[in-house]
């Protein structure tokens, strides 16, 4: 279970045919020994991503986000490659590089580290910066999930955002907690908001359901009004906004 999270992104990078790069990574004075890695874009935005304990979180603003930057800057050529092609640390890296950073908690602190990842993402130094939290209560579950979907783990997040039912239930009234299925979606969410690479499913047979939709709660008079609304020559509004006028006034 230790794993999970370094696995779980490991796989979203490499899916999203990011350059990865990986290094055992020793918290100085902290007691804890865990992996960096650094995913890059072929545009050239970095994504620094590591899973911390909790019990760390107070220390990444004063100590730890400067230790990562220095560890990078001076032995990034030093990790251990993880895709076929490798990462470059250009001068790019200050303005273009985000600090993801994965971790659970008991439910006891939890208002403690929510109150923590905040302060973390709100800091402006360094890094721009997403904190991801996760109930340990629900480790298991979402593990299972992705357990059962390892052929693709991006075809199946898209998927899950995407399905309204499960949106519908997720958002629904939930008088004794979330279900699996809900802690599921949940998580799925999460990732959305805090990995902004990912990208959600558009597919043209959406955009058509979305277009019927329209179409039955317009009227037919309102339908060929918009018809010629998209029809407008951009260029020539005031021509069009001089008709409507004349039209309302019976001139």
């Amino acid at each position: 279970m230790d794993k999970l999270f370094d696995n779980l992104m490991e796989r979203i990078f490499l899916e999203s045919n990011f350059s990865l790069i990986k290094s055992e990574y020793n918290v100085e004075d902290h007691d804890c020994s865990t992996f960096l890695y650094i995913g890059q874009k072929l545009q050239g935005d970095y994504f620094v991503y590591i899973h911390l304990p909790e019990r760390l979180l107070p220390y990444v603003n004063s100590d730890i986000q400067i230790k990562i930057t220095s560890l990078i800057k001076s032995n990034a050529e030093n990790f251990k490659p993880i895709s076929s092609q490798d990462v470059k640390i250009s001068s790019s890296f200050d303005k273009n590089a985000t600090l993801i950073i994965f971790t659970s908690h008991d439910d006891r602190v939890k208002n403690n580290v929510i109150n923590q990842a905040i302060s973390i993402e709100e800091d402006p130094y360094f890094f721009k910066k997403q904190v991801l939290i996760l109930p340990e209560k629900e480790l298991q579950i979402v593990s299972s999930c992705f357990a059962e979907h390892k052929n693709s783990y991006i075809t199946y997040i898209q998927n899950l955002i995407s399905d309204i039912e499960r949106f519908n239930e997720f958002t629904g009234p939930n008088l004794f907690g979330l279900t699996d299925k809900g802690i599921e979606y949940s998580f799925i969410a999460k990732l959305y908001e805090k990995l902004p690479f990912l990208a959600l499913l558009v597919s043209g047979s959406n955009q058509d359901v979305l277009q019927q939709k329209i179409d039955k709660k317009l009227t037919e008079e309102q339908l060929l009004e918009c018809e010629k609304l998209l029809g407008l020559d951009v260029n020539n509004l005031d021509g069009w906004l001089s008709a409507v006028i004349g039209e309302e006034t019976g001139d």
